[in-house]
C-alpha cells in the first residue's frame, strides 16, 4: 500500500510538472502592416495567418492581431514597407467642472437647444461674413470625432433644412441606414460640430456657429471617454476620402492629437491626412493640450499641409480683446521638422457649445 501510495503521488507531482511546462499561449497585438500596395500587405499578412482587422486602402496598409513570430516573419516579407503599432489617440478635451471660475455653466447640461450667447462669432469676425449672407451653404464639412446628437442646431441648417448627409462608425465600420441616427456618448463631437454649424440665433439675431449654413458628415473613430487608435482613425479618414463627391465634402475637421513618435511623413495618420489633402479636402487638426512648452504639437497637427489650430482665451471679457492671451493648455510648435506652428489661434478656452448633460465628457 505504501509503494503503491508513493507511486500515485509521483504521478500526481509528474502530471502537475508536465502542466507548468505547456508552452503558453503566445501574446498578440495590433498593428498596421503597411505594404507598397494594398494587395501586398494584405497577401502577406495572410500567409502569416494574421487575424486582418481594417482594410485601410488610404495609406495601402492593413490593421491586424499579430503575435512577436508572426511580426518578425513579415518584416522579411517582400512588398512590406513598415510595420506600426496601432497606437491610441485621444480626442483634444479636457474634463472641467460643472461651473468655471465665474460661475457660468460650461455646457448645456439639458441637451436641449437652448439659446445662449456663445460670442466667438463675433470674436472671429464670422458675425460680419454671416451679415454679408455667407454662412457656409454648399460647403459639406466632414467632423471625425466621437459622433453627433442631433440637436435641432445640428440638424438643422439657417434655412430650417436637414443638413446632415451621412453617418460613419469606424469602429464598427458601418455607415448608418438613417443619417438621423446614432448617438454620441462621449459629447466630444457634438460639442465641436455645434461650434462649427449651430444654426441658433441669440436674442439679438446672431447665430451660435461659424458656418450655420454648412452640411455636415460625421464619422466616429472614437468611443464614450473620448478614446481611439490608430487604425479607426485612418478607416474613418479612409471613408471621407473615397465619398468626398458623394457629399460634396469640403472641410474636415480633426479636434485631436497623439503624441508624435516619427517624422511628420512617416506617421500614418498623418499619411492618411496628407491623401485627404491631395484629394483638395481642406484639413483642420488642433494643435493639441500639451502645452504650454515648445515642441508640443500633436499627430495630425504636426503635418505642414493642414491648418493647425491653437486655442486663446478671452478671460471671460469677450468685449476686451486687451486681455486675450493664450491658453496655458494649448501646445506650441516648432515642430520637430522646424515648421511654425500653429498657424492661427481661435477661442478654445470656456467654448460653449450643445452637449448632453449626460455625456462623458460634459
Amino acid at each position: 500500500m505504501k509503494l503503491k501510495a508513493t507511486f500515485s503521488i509521483l504521478c500526481v507531482i509528474s502530471l502537475a510538472f508536465g502542466m507548468s511546462q505547456s508552452p503558453a499561449p503566445a501574446s498578440v497585438s495590433s498593428y498596421i502592416v503597411q505594404g507598397h500596395t494594398l494587395e501586398a500587405a494584405t497577401n502577406a499578412v495572410s500567409s502569416v495567418d494574421g487575424a486582418i482587422t481594417h482594410e485601410l486602402g488610404v495609406i495601402r496598409a492593413v490593421a491586424a492581431d499579430l503575435t512577436d513570430r508572426q511580426v518578425a516573419k513579415l518584416r522579411s516579407r517582400d512588398g512590406i514597407r513598415r510595420i506600426y503599432d496601432n497606437g491610441a489617440v485621444e480626442t483634444a478635451a479636457r474634463r472641467i467642472k460643472e461651473e468655471d471660475s465665474t460661475g457660468n455653466r460650461s455646457a448645456d447640461s439639458s441637451g436641449s437647444s437652448a439659446v445662449y450667447e456663445t460670442h466667438y462669432p463675433s470674436l472671429v469676425r464670422a458675425d460680419a461674413v454671416h451679415d454679408m449672407g455667407i454662412t457656409g451653404t454648399g460647403i459639406g464639412i466632414a467632423v471625425l470625432d466621437t459622433g453627433l446628437r442631433k440637436t435641432d442646431g445640428i440638424k438643422y441648417d439657417d434655412t430650417g433644412t436637414t443638413r446632415i448627409k451621412a453617418v460613419y462608425n469606424a469602429i464598427t465600420d458601418s455607415v448608418a441606414n438613417n443619417p438621423l441616427s446614432g448617438s454620441d456618448p462621449a459629447g466630444h463631437g457634438s460639442h465641436v460640430t455645434s461650434i462649427a454649424v449651430s444654426s441658433i440665433l441669440t436674442d439679438i439675431g446672431k447665430y451660435n456657429g461659424i458656418a450655420p449654413g454648412a452640411h455636415l458628415v460625421s464619422a466616429q473613430a472614437f468611443d464614450a471617454n473620448g478614446n481611439g487608435t490608430y487604425a479607426d482613425v485612418i478607416r474613418a479618414i479612409d471613408w471621407v476620402v473615397s465619398n468626398k463627391k458623394k457629399h460634396k465634402r469640403k472641410v474636415l475637421n480633426l479636434s485631436f492629437s497623439a503624441e508624435p513618435r516619427s517624422h511628420y511623413w512617416d506617421d500614418p495618420i498623418n499619411q492618411a491626412v496628407m491623401v485627404a489633402w491631395q484629394n483638395e479636402i481642406f484639413v483642420v487638426a488642433a494643435a493639441g493640450n500639451r502645452g504650454p512648452d515648445p515642441m508640443t504639437i500633436g499627430v495630425p497637427g504636426n503635418v505642414p499641409y493642414v491648418m493647425t489650430v491653437g486655442a486663446m482665451t478671452d478671460n471671460y471679457t469677450p468685449a476686451d480683446g486687451s486681455d486675450d492671451i493664450l491658453a496655458s493648455f494649448s501646445s506650441a510648435g516648432p515642430t520637430v521638422e522646424g515648421f511654425v506652428k500653429p498657424e492661427v489661434v481661435a477661442p478654445g478656452g470656456h467654448v460653449l457649445g450643445l452637449m448632453h448633460g449626460e455625456s462623458q465628457l460634459a
